[in-house]
């Protein structure tokens, strides 16, 4: 019954509100159809559909994250994700114990969370707080990379830290081959602390680890708007 209604949900739309929805996890597009047929009277489930395929297609221009614990089903399909060489590493069966750690709910439990990008699955992210920084971890859906995302998808991961841990220092880790995510990394705040070697993969590999000051990163910010702002006074 669910499915007859997102298939007819979905016919009813645009091309773009339709890809948009189908895309969406399963709970978000069971909500919607939910939402559709509360009511039995065709003229307000239309209307309903014509609303919900225009806010869908402003997404396209204004796109939202947002970050939830991570469900099974989210879980399943991060690990049959797979990247292309030399990405490959980050291949979730790479490593059975990080595979392992992904698929059970009791490990996953408020550490492992899904980041949901217009309403369909983009990626995931892992919290461990320490005594002295929050580790984070983080992971972007195959298809979607190399696409410019990367700012806004690592931002939507701090914001969500800030707002429910508490910490002042951020901390990550990332294999030394992969320099994409290493100038991410230092291009939103993160400043290099130490190289190490880890034990991953059936191997050990060489890693970079990362920290982030968050109050030395906002007066860093704060100096330079007001540089920005100094400046285009100067060429008045």
């Amino acid at each position: 019954m669910v499915d007859k209604r997102i298939e007819y949900i979905a016919e009813k739309m645009s091309q773009e509100g339709k890809d948009i929805y189908l895309a969406m996890i399963l709970p978000y597009k069971t909500g919607y159809a939910n939402y559709v047929f509360q009511t039995d009277k065709p003229d307000i489930q239309a209307r309903r559909i014509k609303n919900l395929d225009k806010n869908f297609r402003r997404l396209l221009t204004e796109p939202y994250f947002w970050i939830q614990p991570m469900s099974q089903d989210s879980a399943n399909q991060i690990a049959a994700w797979t990247y292309p060489a030399p990405y490959d590493f980050y291949d979730m069966v790479a490593d059975e114990e990080d595979l392992a750690q992904l698929l059970s709910q009791s490990i996953r439990d408020n550490t492992y969370f899904e980041v949901i990008r217009n309403g369909a699955l983009f990626g995931f992210a892992t919290f461990f707080s320490k005594k002295d920084h929050l580790e984070i971890g983080l992971g972007m859906k195959p298809d979607q990379t190399g696409q410019g995302l990367g700012v806004n998808f690592y931002q939507a991961i701090e914001d969500y830290a800030r707002k429910n841990f508490d910490c002042q220092v951020l901390q990550l880790s990332v294999a030394s081959f992969n320099q994409r995510a290493l100038a991410l990394y230092q291009k939103v705040g993160y400043e290099i602390a130490e190289s190490y070697q880890q034990a991953t993969n059936g191997g050990e590999y060489p890693f970079i680890k990362l920290q982030k000051n968050l109050k030395e990163w906002e007066v860093r910010c704060q100096q330079n708007l007001r540089k920005s702002k100094n400046w285009r006074r100067s060429k008045r």
